[in-house]
């Protein structure tokens, strides 16, 4: 699963939103080959958080074999002979790796609202108007790194913060807030699950992604199986969310580092 939510549009409910990571792909293989837990589909499942911005897409990386999601068959699905086809069909190429030194210690911390607020450079504006149920499970910030497209280099920026919320049913969905950054170009409208299949395959689901503003924050929510897009909508009227607003000219792509 987000370039500016499990893209993160996966980022490994969503990779690895928009902006775009780099695609670690041995240590996903390697995550996917690993035995999992009795959990049937922790929210936070995903490595990275990727939106490509220019292509108004995300991609959202898998940690988990395919047998174990839950995914809802409303998804379209799309199977291809490999990942560079799965590039080619979201228009997007990943940037080349960050260094290994900015991706060292930990790349999510629990904290408050109050000590989230401390620790961004962006107003926080907290979700409201959440599903019937919907309770608040943690507040975390997330480390962001910024690739410049123009001196291709990579840097870090400031956190983002993820809402995690537990409803019921067993389902969890969480909304990402970030600072707006007009260096990312168009909002995305999508994002794509990649799960691995024999043979090199690679199964894409697609998933509507929304953004919305409030002041200097980006709100970012993915349709998943644990929340609706007609829910996100009904979040972004509580908030009186405004349509993010770019350029079409992308000049930095980021990655979010998700738990």
């Amino acid at each position: 699963m987000y370039a500016d939510a499990r893209l993160y549009a996966a980022m490994e409910s969503m990779v690895r939103g928009i902006d775009a990571p780099p695609v670690p792909m041995s240590a996903v293989r390697d995550r996917i080959a690993a035995p999992l837990g009795p959990q049937v589909r922790p929210h936070i499942p995903f490595l990275r958080y990727a939106l490509a911005a220019a292509a108004a897409i995300a991609l959202f990386f898998a940690i988990f074999p395919k047998a174990s999601l839950a995914v809802i068959d409303r998804f379209e699905r799309i199977v291809v002979n490999s990942y560079a086809a799965a590039y080619r069909v979201m228009g997007w190429t990943p940037p080349p790796e960050p260094p290994k030194a900015l991706e060292t210690g930990a790349a999510a911390q629990r904290v408050s609202l109050k000590e989230a607020q401390a620790k961004v450079a962006f107003t926080i504006v907290a979700p409201v108007g959440l599903p019937s149920g919907s309770t608040l499970a943690a507040i975390q910030t997330l480390r962001v790194l910024v690739y410049d497209k123009t001196t291709r280099k990579w840097s870090k920026a400031s956190p983002a913060i993820e809402f995690d919320y537990d409803r019921p049913g067993k389902r969890q969905f969480a909304l990402m807030a970030v600072k707006d950054d007009p260096r990312t170009g168009p909002p995305s409208k999508y994002v794509y699950e990649a799960l691995d299949l024999p043979g090199g395959r690679v199964e894409l689901i697609k998933h509507a992604h929304f953004d919305w503003r409030n002041g200097d924050q980006v709100m970012a929510a993915t349709e998943d199986d644990g929340i609706t897009s007609a829910e996100i909508q009904a979040i972004r009227a509580a908030m009186h969310g405004e349509a993010v607003i770019h350029s079409a000219h992308t000049t930095v792509e980021k990655q979010y580092l998700l738990p």
